[in-house]
């Protein structure tokens, strides 16, 4: 494992402030007083309330208000320039909702597409939208095969399930590098990061597709922190246990990489990370979801630590584990693989997800801990399906902060559902299902965040 003393620079945050003009008060300091102005449901160069995702049966494109709990559904292959009827995957948007992009499978018949999608308006409550298709990136060569290792299972605890390995080329990971116009998608099936200039439209000449050997392998979305000076990559495979660090360049979207973070050591180590989430400019958190070893895992390895959860300090380049896997639904640790966290107002949040057993989907669950201390988190519940989340809950995949920090999105591809969690409560407030036309929502994104 490559330290990385001293190699990162560390850049202070910066803190953006938007004035919209002086406001004065009325008379003495009651609040009512206050003159308000209700901005109109049209895009209009500030920060939406909007969540965008795809669903991967129907092809729709999902468009949510996280404010007013109102949905859009789109049909994209009534858009003029829609490349036709093509798997989708996953979803951007740009903080002011004005452009959305929306990432798709190869086929036999299909490359692999990013497509860009400018939003001029959103009628909420008539439940329609204003959108066109600006920009369709081919990616790849349509027919073009996964470049996987193999793998097999070796005992009866770790499966090695189809919806893993069963895959041509897809398109995951978008991530907004901050201070720059460029936006990045990972390749997990190959070695690839794709670079999209937000100004153009276009894959960024000369700098895309990124490929850098032993590390871009098995990507899924390079996650920066605020300030845009450290981008953290992640093992999205069987015995992948590391989390590569690049340094970004701003102005031309290049990656530099600067070294690897194992979790763990030769010999006991995690792997099989989604994702990773900055605490501040030199602390992250990632988690894992492999439950034992596989054809893959080297012999020198005695164990593989099974879902958990760890700290991971950027500058030192060291991981620590904070979280250890659980038996217990009502108890604290990680109960099923962790697919995805996420850290609001000081409490962490993880989505929990069955899906690399040898049963798939009996059932998805939410945990909160308290992280006020980060090398301590302390259990405070887990949402349940049935209790909590709906009945019929199942695979917790993918978790979106609101940018307020108010509330948190979460979205269970497998079981239909969308719901939006209040972060001062830890309470469900709100469920889009099937009754609402949903039937496998993915690519789950909030204006305004990175990730």
């Amino acid at each position: 494992m490559r330290k990385l003393a001293q190699i990162i620079p560390m850049a202070s945050i910066c803190v953006l402030a938007l004035s919209v003009g002086p406001v004065s008060a009325g008379k003495g300091n009651d609040p009512a007083s206050l003159p308000t102005y209700q901005y109109p449901n049209i895009y209009n160069n500030y920060l939406q309330p909007v969540a965008t995702a795809i669903d991967y049966h129907s092809g729709m494109v999902y468009l949510f208000n996280y404010e007013n709990d109102k949905l859009v559904i789109i049909d994209p292959t009534s858009l003029a320039g829609w490349p036709g009827k093509v798997p989708l995957q996953h979803t951007i948007v740009l903080p002011e909702g004005n452009k959305i992009y929306i990432t798709s499978d190869t086929t036999n018949e299909h490359a692999a597409y990013i497509i860009a999608l400018r939003t001029d308006s959103i009628d909420w409550d008539a439940g329609t939208a204003s959108v066109m298709v600006e920009s369709v990136m081919t990616v790849g060569t349509a027919g073009e095969p996964s470049e996987f290792p193999f793998v097999e299972p070796v005992n009866d605890v770790q499966n090695i399930p189809n919806w893993v390995i069963g895959r041509g080329p897809q398109i995951h990971g978008p991530t907004i590098l901050p201070y720059s116009d460029y936006i990045y998608f990972t390749e997990f099936t190959s070695d690839r990061v794709r670079v999209v200039n937000t100004k153009t439209n276009q894959l960024v000449a000369n700098v895309d597709p990124i490929i850098i050997p032993g590390y871009t392998e098995q990507t899924h979305g390079i996650n920066f922190n605020k300030s845009g000076t450290i981008g953290l990559g992640t093992g999205y495979f069987f015995d992948n246990s590391v989390i590569d660090v690049y340094k970004p360049n701003r102005e031309t979207g290049e990656l530099q990489p600067v070294g690897q973070i194992m979790l763990g050591d030769e010999k006991k180590h995690a792997a099989f990370s989604h994702f990773t989430v900055w605490l501040d400019e030199r602390y992250a958190v990632t988690a894992t979801m492999q439950l034992d070893k596989t054809s893959l895992t080297p012999a020198t390895t005695e164990k593989i630590i099974p879902p958990s959860v760890w700290l991971i300090d950027a500058l030192a380049g060291t991981a620590t584990k904070i979280l250890d896997r659980s038996t217990n639904a009502n108890a604290p640790g990680v109960f099923r693989s962790a697919s995805d966290i996420a850290v609001i107002n000081g409490k962490l949040y993880i989505a929990e997800e069955d899906s690399l057993d040898f049963t798939f989907a009996d059932d998805g669950y939410i945990s909160v801990y308290d992280l006020t201390d980060r090398y301590q988190p302390k259990f405070i519940k887990r949402l349940k399906p049935g209790v909590e989340l709906p009945n019929g809950f199942a695979i917790a995949h993918t978790i979106a902060p609101t940018p307020d920090n108010r509330h948190i999105v979460v979205a269970s591809w497998v079981s239909g559902y969308v719901v939006k969690i209040d972060t001062s409560t830890d309470t469900v407030v709100k469920v889009w299902g099937p009754n609402d036309g949903l039937v496998k929502p993915h690519g789950i994104f909030t204006a305004g965040t990175l990730r």
